[in-house]
């Protein structure tokens, strides 16, 4: 990890002041003098490809004021708690212990189960870019943000709430928007809030369906109530909006299934994917934990079964994966190409199918996930190159002045993201 330091908070806010994109000329006065805003929005599930897609003219419009990368590339594996904290703490699988949906700890020797894990500290490493916030004084409102449940040496969020995922979006625009009607002083400078339904629409029907560009329309909607109860609020203009999302999505034709159980004698390994509340499935991965004897001998069968089908044992995988945490890492990690699935064929199936998969290598495009950011710390109608979305933290630490905490951040993307504007020492 790599420590990082951010141009001083005053040089940046006249930075950006002078780089501002100014629609109403009546609050130009104040651009100068109020410092900016951050409100992130996670749109679990939006592709990289989605603007090109599917219709959403508000997104569509923050693009065009401000950037749209080519896509951003998920941390290992590409599931939505591994990435949503992987973006929150600009940190890798490896350091920040979300491995996975729902990790298995060796040395606890107990899984993570939802929802009481979710406010669970021994869970969550790292520092989150709300805490860094919090701890150099600047107020934070967050709405269902993984690890915002959770006590960090006692430092939490001003505001936070536990996860509800049928709280109706009319009523989360209404209180992200009802933040920013507080006093100046409790106002927040850095904001998020979380929106699940491309994903959970994508997991029904497939990627790129008609029924996942409904999603993506009402999304949209939505995000655009955000963008203008901002400008009622006199806020737009020095607010730095920024869509991110988790991973892509790959269709799963249900023949594409391997039965990885005719290699592996179930007897003698413990994979925590086929356990629990989703009991068996169709997985594009699996950590599997034993004795190395077991794991040697999963491994051997392994090799070359399917066409559509690796294995990798402990401290033997790809660079890129980067989540080998010391407790939590599996011993064995089975991957299927996209597309395709695992399942054991003598167990019952779960009561689920997913026909939409993510979890596949994050090298793989399909895998990337959206990224668009509007505001003055942005060029406008700017389309950079793809980036690891462990950059997100530092780019939100440079924009509000922040001195950030450890990070595997690379200053560069910074700088590219902004066209400049934003350096980090």
């Amino acid at each position: 990890m790599k420590p990082f330091k951010s141009v001083p908070a005053a040089f940046l806010v006249l930075a950006l002041a002078a780089c501002a994109h100014i629609g109403q000329t009546s609050h130009t006065a104040s651009v100068a003098v109020d410092e900016p805003i951050v409100l992130m929005i996670g749109v679990d599930g939006l592709t990289a490809d989605a603007l090109d897609l599917f219709d959403a003219p508000n997104m569509q419009a923050l693009a065009n004021r401000g950037i749209r990368p080519e896509g951003m590339v998920p941390v290992m594996p590409s599931v939505t708690f591994t990435n949503f904290y992987s973006i929150a703490t600009g940190l890798y699988p490896e350091d920040h212990g979300m491995i996975n949906n729902a990790p298995f700890d060796r040395e606890l020797n107990e899984g993570f189960v939802n929802p009481m894990s979710a406010q669970d500290s021994r869970w969550w490493a790292g520092e989150p870019i709300w805490i860094t916030a919090e701890r150099q004084g600047l107020p934070t409102s967050i709405m269902f943000w993984l690890g915002s449940e959770v006590e960090f040496a006692g430092d939490r969020p001003t505001r936070w709430t536990p996860y509800e995922h049928n709280k109706p979006y009319e009523e989360r625009v209404e209180e992200v928007l009802a933040w920013f009607d507080a006093p100046q002083a409790e106002r927040p400078r850095f904001a998020a809030v979380y929106f699940d339904l491309v994903d959970t629409i994508g997991h029904r029907t497939g990627a790129n369906t008609p029924e996942v560009g409904e999603a993506v329309a009402t999304v949209d909607r939505h995000i655009g109530d955000l963008v203008a109860g901002l400008e009622a609020r006199g806020l737009l203009e020095r607010t730095n909006i920024i869509i991110v999302s988790d991973h892509g999505m790959a269709t799963n034709p249900e023949e594409n299934v391997i039965h990885f159980d005719q290699w592996v004698d179930l007897s003698t390994v413990y994979i925590p994917e086929i356990e629990g509340r989703g009991g068996n499935g169709y997985r594009p991965f699996l950590n599997v934990y034993g004795e190395p004897d077991a794991i040697e001998a999963a491994y051997e069968a392994l090799q070359g079964a399917h066409p559509r089908m690796r294995a990798w044992k402990r401290g033997e995988m790809p660079e890129h994966f980067r989540f080998n945490h010391p407790t939590r890492g599996p011993d064995l990690f089975v991957l299927a190409d996209a597309g395709w699935a695992l399942s054991a064929r003598d167990l019952p199936m779960g009561p689920y199918r997913s026909v939409g998969v993510h979890g596949y290598d994050s090298a793989d495009p399909v895998m990337h996930a959206g990224f668009i950011a509007a505001g003055p710390a942005f060029p406008e109608g700017a389309r950079p190159g793809r980036f690891e979305n462990i950059n997100v933290y530092l780019l939100i630490a440079c924009i509000l002045g922040l001195e950030p905490a450890e990070t595997e951040g690379d200053p560069a993307v910074v700088s590219a993201l902004t066209g400049g504007r934003c350096q980090v020492e």
